[in-house]
């Protein structure tokens, strides 16, 4: 089956991975409406810690869950603890698509998680194609700050039980606005670019509330930036720019504060049937202009990669992660910085379906991020 790291990208999410449900009517036509869905079961705990509350300052509990804890979901407050749960990483997600005609058609995703049980749309999205090469899009859609951004809650397109919470998480996931969307074809390359711009807000952010206790409200305005991907044969290169006035009030911390956010990353994947690599680095920047860490830069740089074998129906992949904040000022702001090894099994069922094995060493290198821990985790994922 493999994760086809351009193919699948394509034709599983851009076309939404879609298995028509046909619906006759009068005239005997196809319905327009295809729905598709996915979901994954994730269950997971800590095996052993090291964990020196004294030094940790992050809140203890975090969202619930008793530290020496691992976060595996930063944007969705996904914490892992001493026992068994579903919570943290457990989805499912229901998608539509309706043809209007030839060129038209409209796009809507509602996912459900462990963490909170609610509802939250995700994408809902019209598409207009102005030729064979150029698209319009307005709506919801996710920030395409990473190469996964796009489908990293359907589990069953990349061997991890998720993509790296090193470097996917953030306070925000989605925006509202419209993008613009070229592909072509150059003899064996095949290139996409896009550029997109809009906004997004919260009034409960469940990432700030890894960090601080009460609710925080954000927002990401002027939000806007640009990406570019190319495939040849078993290479696949993608590098993404993103810009935006980042805003985070939480009264009864005493938050209020605003700075100016920038983004860099770069993905570089290499397939060769019975063996590939995964590799994605990234660089975040906010300056901040109010709030308790005015006047000083948050840089955080992360990297991942990783490495697998197609053995029949199994996949071993290893893999590697880092997240190494920085700032200029360390009398007001304590950076974190996280390290973790991981090795998974992955067992692919069918074309549809696939379990997984995933056996985690957590390193908390500043020591305020949950402590050092080893992370068990096995899962079922499954479109349809």
């Amino acid at each position: 089956m493999g994760y086809m790291i351009g193919i699948f990208r394509t034709t599983l999410i851009a076309s939404c991975f879609c298995i028509p449900v046909v619906i006759h009517a009068q005239d005997s036509e196809p319905s327009k409406l295809k729905l598709s869905g996915f979901f994954s079961l994730v269950d997971g705990k800590i095996l052993n810690s090291n964990f020196d509350p004294a030094s940790n300052t992050i809140p203890n509990p975090l969202n619930g869950i008793a530290c020496p804890c691992f976060i595996a979901d930063w944007g969705n407050a996904g914490v892992y603890g001493s026992g068994y749960s579903f919570a943290p990483e457990s989805r499912g997600g229901i998608q539509a698509n309706y043809t209007i005609n030839d060129r038209a058609s409209l796009v809507g995703q509602l996912v459900v998680r462990g963490t909170d049980g609610t509802p939250d749309l995700t994408w809902a999205y019209g598409s207009y194609k102005i030729d064979r090469n150029w698209e319009v899009q307005v709506g919801r859609k996710r920030i395409p700050l990473y190469y996964y951004s796009d489908f990293q809650d359907i589990g069953i397109s990349y061997p991890w039980i998720s993509p790296p919470p090193e470097l996917y998480g953030w306070e925000v996931t989605n925006y509202n606005g419209g993008s613009l969307r070229f592909r072509t074809d150059l003899g064996d390359t095949s290139i996409a670019a896009s550029v997109f711009a809009g906004r997004e807000s919260l009034n409960t952010s469940k990432y700030n509330s890894l960090v601080y206790s009460g609710t925080t409200s954000v927002a990401w305005n002027n939000m806007g930036g640009a990406d570019l991907e190319i495939n040849n044969g078993p290479a696949t290169v993608r590098v993404v720019y993103v810009t935006a006035n980042t805003s985070a009030s939480n009264p009864s911390a005493g938050l209020d504060q605003t700075a100016g956010l920038k983004a860099y990353g770069i993905a570089a994947n290499f397939d060769f049937d019975s063996w590939f690599v995964l590799s994605e680095i990234t660089r975040t920047q906010r300056s901040y202009t109010t709030g308790p860490y005015a006047n000083s830069v948050e840089t955080s740089p992360a990297v991942t990669i990783g490495a697998g074998v197609r053995l029949g129906k199994w996949t071993p992949f290893i893999n590697y992660a880092e997240f190494m904040d920085q700032t200029d000022n360390l009398a007001i702001y304590q950076p974190q910085s996280y390290k973790r090894t991981s090795l998974t099994l992955r067992y692919d069922l069918d074309s549809s379906s696939a379990m997984k094995t995933q056996l985690d060493r957590n390193t908390d290198i500043t020591n305020n991020n949950g402590g050092d821990a080893t992370v068990f985790r096995v899962s079922y994922d499954r479109i349809f």
